[in-house]
């Protein structure tokens, strides 16, 4: 199937390789490329307007607020689950209030995070980009990448792609544990020199060689996509990398306020069982 996402190249298709590619996040793309003809297609492809669509709507939206979409715009073909925007902090509330106007409900308001709904699509306003309420990396750091690029024919400012590797890299190591082969193709079809360096700086380069030997690892047949790390090392990695940076330390605050949240055992024991996101 890594050839099929990877190399554009067709594959058979059976309910054992469908559902791989969908627990990859990858499941419109393996269609796409295999011609397949069908109501699982059909459906993949309405799920993918109603997120365009929504994308649209959000762009115009925020007009001059200072944003970019990311996870969106990638070198393969997916539905998003949600669409996530990273929006500058003393920004966030007049982003928000734009949306609710349109008619989106707010869901959730953490400390870093906005959560939104309109007609069963999620959008989520990041202050930075946080697991379980601690920063494993700063929103400013990527919001000076945004570029003006083309979504399913809406344009959108995004973050450039070296950024989206680095951003793809800690959000599957740091926030969900969790490898997918859209990770992978996202770092082996668009990882440049400059990907590097930015890992370097952001102190993520050790995260991208976790992911690089998982994508080896997978070619070879020695490792199985998704990839999931043991739940105590995903823990210990989140905490070290908070601990690490003095710019996301005064978050661990907000990580202990957490343990009060009485939806937090429900999640722990998701997080355990799932084996994608």
């Amino acid at each position: 199937m890594a050839r099929a996402v990877i190399l554009d190249e067709p594959i058979d298709l059976d309910p054992e390789v469908i559902e791989l590619a969908r627990l990859n996040k990858v499941l419109l793309h393996v269609l796409r490329v295999s011609n397949y003809d069908g109501e699982l297609r059909s459906s993949q492809e309405d799920g993918l307007r109603r997120i365009v669509n929504a994308v649209a709507e959000v762009e115009d939206a925020l007009g001059s607020i200072e944003h970019a979409f990311i996870k969106l715009v990638k070198p393969v073909v997916y539905v998003p689950a949600d669409i996530d925007i990273l929006v500058r902090r003393d920004q966030v509330l007049l982003a928000a209030s734009r949306l609710v106007r349109l008619g989106y409900r707010v869901l959730l308001y953490e400390p870093y995070t906005v959560t939104l709904v309109k007609n069963g699509v999620n959008v989520d306003l990041y202050v930075h980009p946080s697991a379980a309420n601690l920063v494993y990396a700063r929103g400013e750091d990527f919001l000076k990448s945004r570029v003006e690029t083309v979504y399913n024919g809406v344009r959108v400012v995004s973050i450039d792609r070296d950024h989206e590797v680095v951003l793809t890299v800690l959000h599957a190591v740091y926030k969900e544990g969790i490898v997918t082969l859209n990770d992978v193709a996202t770092v082996i079809k668009w990882m440049s020199h400059e990907t590097v360096r930015l890992c370097a700086g952001l102190r993520c380069a050790q995260a991208l060689g976790f992911v690089l030997t998982v994508a080896l690892l997978s070619m070879m047949g020695s490792a199985t996509l998704p990839y999931k790390l043991p739940i105590g090392y995903w823990s210990s990695k989140l905490i070290g990398r908070v601990l690490g940076n003095t710019a996301y330390v005064p978050s661990i605050l907000q990580g202990v306020k957490r343990l009060g949240d009485v939806r937090l055992l429900g999640q722990l024991v998701s997080r355990i069982a799932r084996v994608s996101y």
